[in-house]
């Protein structure tokens, strides 16, 4: 295993700031895993822990034996990494001297590693869950075969309230077609329930699941109509026991390939589900919302990218204001397939849209991850050249609550012409982990890939707001770049505030803090400045209302050009930020709010 440290940024397209992107995000670690010696290894999937720590799973081939030699067979391999990409360990499997391939990993409260996927067994594919300790010992594998003998897959992982571990999938069954699968193990690998239905007569898959509050799940997948010969967009409900609810099986026409691969809670009565619809024009981006109470679809919404080849959702996100993400892969004239961000309301209004093309070549997005200060990443693999070998980088983008494009890092191993992602989980609000696989010439081929992005100088949210006397709670969230080159274009907000009420910004160059003041938490360290006073406004008073927010421009700001008390280190680049919003507010203790605190850096 070796780690390498090393990043670029590229230019963000029409964009004045790219030197401001480098101070925004750097490798924290690159590292990479040899499995069997010689041979080529795979990450497909990864997962962090409370500690931080990053684990990867895919599958490791094995040395070919034999004259001639028989095809190489792959296992399960998982690899942990610390937080600073020390290698903590790795474990192999090989369940039945044949194929296994992992297609999820997950960790449980306790920090236990869960891997699914699906094995070889012989004369047919089937289920299999594997359990190891955060340490790395192997607690237990589970295989599960249909009745019909086929090929049986786990793809996703999720865990319930008290720590059973729920696997979706399919299963061949006794009807010689794949049928919807929900399988149920507690904690050490008994079997609680296992659920399979025949949704549409045809072949059935899921492909992500989600427990619910209640303890009931939801899965989304593909389920198959042969009547029509097309397969549908799939979603179902199961009890917290395993009862099928109610299933939908949702055909976009044309009887042609449709499904749902892509998940996300809104609230407490809807999800929203992403994927695709196929047409005369190719595959489209297909994004629903359901009501899972009623059963029924409240809207749907489609994307084609403009050269009529195949677009899909990748990932679907809600972040803390309701607003709906969707990122997916667009392909578009000229351009190769691209990232393509959109944003909705909870009735389906498109509020922004962006595509990022590199080069003008195959760009593919994975994930949608919500920061905690309004802001969103987006991350996938880049192709920056076509020529051979294929020049292929991780790629990061930030966007502001907005839907702005703020900034995009892309990230590859010296020496490495093809560095893949296909999963990526943020790390304590600030940093962005991704498991894939990478070249390597001299281990066989290709070797398990972990990298972590550092993105602690982006805005970071901290700290807890004191609950108004109105019941609001304040959020700050931001827009832009903070630069000490530009005189504006960085603003920073909390938000609900009381309406038509002054308030202004603490801050302080010297770090966060945890205080005691004034009936809520003082967030940012002594001595501290104050920016100028300002106006919450919002609806005319009366009534009186959570509709204000306190804003204010820290590029103006530092610049001396809205008043206050400028300390002279916000034009110095690197200088960190830590602000909180103090505002007045009649009925509550001290007569004054306290929102929560945000952290920055000035850039270039």
């Amino acid at each position: 295993m070796r780690q390498i440290r090393r990043s670029s940024v590229f230019a963000l397209p029409a964009s004045i700031l790219a030197s401001l992107a480098a101070a925004q995000s750097h490798t924290d670690w690159i590292a990479q895993h040899d499995g069997a010696p010689g041979q080529a290894d795979y990450g497909r999937a990864c997962a962090v822990d409370s500690l931080g720590s990053v684990i990867v799973a895919g599958r490791s081939y094995n040395p070919t034996t034999g004259v001639p030699p028989m095809p190489p067979s792959a296992d399960f391999e998982v690899v942990k990494f610390g937080q600073i990409g020390v290698q903590l360990w790795s474990a192999r499997l090989d369940l039945a001297s044949g194929d296994e391939y992992a297609l999820d990993v997950q960790c449980d409260a306790a920090n236990d590693v869960y891997v699914c996927g699906y094995t070889w067994a012989g004369s047919n594919i089937e289920l299999a869950l594997v359990k190891w300790s955060s340490a790395g010992a192997l607690q237990w594998s589970r295989t599960y075969g249909g009745a019909g003998g086929g090929s049986d897959f786990a793809r996703a992982i999720a865990f319930d309230a008290v720590g059973n571990v729920i696997v979706c999938g399919h299963e061949y069954g006794a009807g010689l077609n794949n049928d919807a699968l929900v399988r149920s193990y507690s904690p050490s690998g008994a079997l609680n329930w296992s659920t399979s239905f025949d949704a549409a007569g045809g072949d059935d898959t899921l492909y992500a699941l989600t427990v619910l509050p209640s303890g009931e799940i939801l899965a989304c997948g593909q389920f198959t109509n042969p009547s029509s010969g097309g397969a549908n967009a799939g979603i179902a409900k199961l009890s917290a026991t395993g009862t099928l609810l109610w299933q939908r099986n949702d055909d976009g026409g044309g009887n042609l390939s449709d499904g749902v691969s892509a998940l996300a809670v809104v609230d407490a009565s809807r999800v929203l589900v992403g994927g695709w619809r196929s047409s005369a024009t190719g595959e489209d981006w297909l994004i629903s919302l359901c009501n899972h109470v009623t059963q029924n679809v409240e809207w749907t919404r489609t994307f084609n990218g403009s050269s009529n080849a195949n677009d899909r959702v990748r990932s679907v996100a809600r972040d803390t204001f309701g607003v709906l993400w969707v990122a997916g892969s667009a392909a578009n004239s000229g351009a190769g397939i691209d990232f393509a961000t959109r944003r909705y309301d909870a009735s389906g209004n498109l509020l922004s849209s962006d595509v990022w093309n590199n080069v003008g070549l195959d760009d593919q997005p994975f994930k949608a991850a919500v920061g905690n200060a309004g802001q969103v990443y987006v991350t996938g693999s880049t192709t920056l050249s076509t020529t051979a070998p294929t020049n292929v980088d991780v790629a990061v983008i930030q966007y502001d609550k907005t839907g702005a494009r703020n900034w995009v890092g892309t990230y590859s191993t010296p020496g490495s012409y093809d560095d893949r992602i296909f999963d990526a989980e943020l790390v304590f609000g600030s940093y962005m982990a991704c498991g894939g696989y990478t070249s390597s010439f001299a281990n066989g081929g290709y070797d398990f890939l972990a990298l972590q992005v550092n993105m602690l100088d982006s805005p970071k949210s901290y700290c807890s707001a004191k609950t108004n006397s109105l019941g609001c709670a304040a959020s700050m969230t931001f827009t832009g770049l903070a630069s000490v080159a530009h005189t504006s274009g960085f603003v920073v907000e909390a938000a609900p505030l009381r309406n038509q009420k002054s308030g202004l910004f603490f801050y302080s160059t010297l770090g966060a803090a945890n205080a005691p003041f004034q009936g809520g938490t003082f967030c940012v360290r002594a001595p501290t400045r104050r920016g100028p006073l300002l106006s919450s406004g919002g609806n005319a008073a009366p009534p009186d209302d959570c509709s204000g927010a306190i804003a204010m421009d820290w590029n103006a700001f530092a610049h001396g050009l809205l008043g206050g008390g400028v300390a002279p280190e916000l034009l110095t680049p690197g200088t960190d930020v830590y602000c909180q919003v103090w505002s007045r507010d009649p009925g509550a203790s001290f007569q004054t709010n306290l929102s929560s605190a945000m952290h920055f850096a000035m850039t270039p």
